[in-house]
């Protein structure tokens, strides 16, 4: 159920949706809850949950349906994912698409070993997959927050391009220095191009996976989801991995890799690439962050947590290298 502190808006968009899913697909709902940014439980009277993810009217209804093309696609070959509610999950109320999936039951899985070899092997096994044609063919690597229409990773750099654009006029004379250093950051960095493609997951996090008490590890939220550059996607998995509620620990590195050299090998390009690869998603982050301080009258001063570290991201890349490097193990 909503909270208290929702909104009257935020409420009747949610009695709207209640009432607009019942008569669509002739179901009755028990109750409705927020799980993210316009992503809701939804509860039936009768038969497993769902999840309704609600998009912004600016996002093309092809792209929800691309979504959805992928999910079957996945369901094709036993991956193991979140799955359609219904032959037609797609629907465009009001000009806002709608895909709905069957609820996933089950945890957030804990940062241990077995875990992140489980999860870095599920990445491997998806980057295998035969692609085909069609929207699962799609170029992805971006995330459909920062970019509406999709598209590979320089899709994100622009759109933090844009974001700094967006506040120059109002960057303090003291902190033109760090919004330069942003800018100059943003313009140079690798945006995968040339890399091998595979199909792969925007946003492979641990948030973003569940962990089941029946079939193991799932990897939900497939927005954006597509063809696109495999280190790009390795990338964000190896870095968020390695950070944990204990803090930063690079230990965890060598699980991921593990798992997922059972599947694929990088080249050496990729390994060469890695460090300025896996800076550009923390580097959007934190342009993101930039505009919203500078938007909320605030100026940063380079102390805040969110700014990019690149000693971190060398320890970590140094530590997934070796990783790519040791001899693969034989099973017996």
């Amino acid at each position: 159920m909503a909270s208290l502190r929702d909104s009257d808006e935020v409420l009747a968009l949610l009695e709207k949706l209640r009432v607009y899913l019942e008569k669509h697909y002739d179901i009755r709902i028990v109750s409705l809850n927020r799980l993210d940014r316009g992503v809701y439980r939804v509860d039936r009277q009768e038969g497993q949950s769902w999840v309704a993810r609600i998009f912004s009217a600016k996002r093309a209804l092809q792209q929800v349906q691309g979504d959805a093309e992928v999910l079957r696609f996945l369901e094709e070959h036993g991956f193991p994912s979140e799955r359609c509610a219904r032959p037609d999950p797609v629907s465009a109320p009001g000009g806002r698409g709608v895909l709905v999936t069957e609820y996933v039951d089950g945890t957030t899985p804990e940062r241990s070993e077995p875990n992140l070899r489980a999860m870095g092997e599920m990445v491997g096994r998806l980057n295998t997959l035969p692609i085909g044609s069609g929207l699962v063919a799609r170029e992805a690597g971006s995330l459909h927050h920062y970019s509406l229409s999709g598209g590979g990773p320089r899709k994100e750099l622009d759109a933090a391009a844009s974001w700094l654009a967006e506040v120059e006029d109002k960057v303090a004379t003291s902190n033109r220095a760090s919004y330069e250093s942003l800018r100059e950051q943003v313009a140079r960095a690798d945006d995968s191009h040339g890399l091998p493609e595979a199909l792969i997951h925007p946003d492979p996090v641990v948030k973003n996976v569940i962990a089941t008490p029946d079939t193991g590890l799932v990897l939900i939220d497939w927005t954006g989801a597509g063809r696109g550059p495999r280190l790009a996607s390795l990338a964000v998995l190896i870095w968020t991995s390695a950070l944990g509620k204990d803090g930063w620990s690079l230990e965890r590195v060598d699980p991921v890799v593990a798992g997922y050299r059972s599947h694929v090998q990088l080249q050496k390009d990729e390994l060469e690439r890695l460090a300025d690869v896996m800076r550009v998603r923390p580097l959007v982050f934190a342009c993101w962050r930039y505009r919203r301080a500078i938007t909320s009258e605030k100026q940063p001063d380079g102390k805040e947590w969110w700014w990019q570290s690149d000693e971190l991201v060398e320890s970590v890349t140094a530590r997934a290298r070796a990783a790519f490097e040791r001899p693969v193990e034989k099973s017996s």
